[in-house]
């Protein structure tokens, strides 16, 4: 037992912990061998973090959450456009944070997979709002 703790403490630390690991790297290569969308990482009630691999030229609707999010390229280009026009091209470990509400759009725009983390302050299955027509 660690110095200055004792057994209570010891034992309801060990019970509130929650920890969860990945191997990104094993990830990544499973979903570009497999052609695998999206890869769910972590989940809590008020929390996800997820891969998401592109195909050259694939892309998303233009659609928003209700909730804040931050993608990480992790491989790939990506080129991200918003609702007024605007457009950003991502590259590897480059990160977007995106508010809640934001219209955006993303599109592999590079020549092989377009890897990406992402977080999002909800847990899975909740809505996203596609634009009427979906693609910018």
């Amino acid at each position: 037992m660690a110095e200055g703790l004792d057994t209570f403490a010891e034992k309801s630390l060990i019970e509130v912990a929650h920890m969860e690991f990945a191997d990104l790297n094993q990830l990544i290569e499973k979903a570009k061998k497999g052609k695998i969308r999206t890869t769910r990482l972590f989940e809590a009630a008020n929390f996800r973090s997820w891969l998401i691999c592109f195909e050259p030229g694939n892309a998303t609707d233009m659609h928003y959450h209700q909730s804040p999010e931050t993608f990480l390229v992790l491989d790939g280009k990506a080129s991200l456009k918003w609702l007024n026009g605007g457009e950003r091209i991502l590259e590897k470990n480059e990160v977007v944070f995106l508010g809640a509400k934001d219209y955006y759009q993303i599109t592999n725009v590079g020549t092989g997979p377009l890897i990406l983390f992402g977080n999002r302050s909800e847990s899975f299955g909740q809505p996203s709002t596609r634009l009427e027509g979906g693609r910018s």
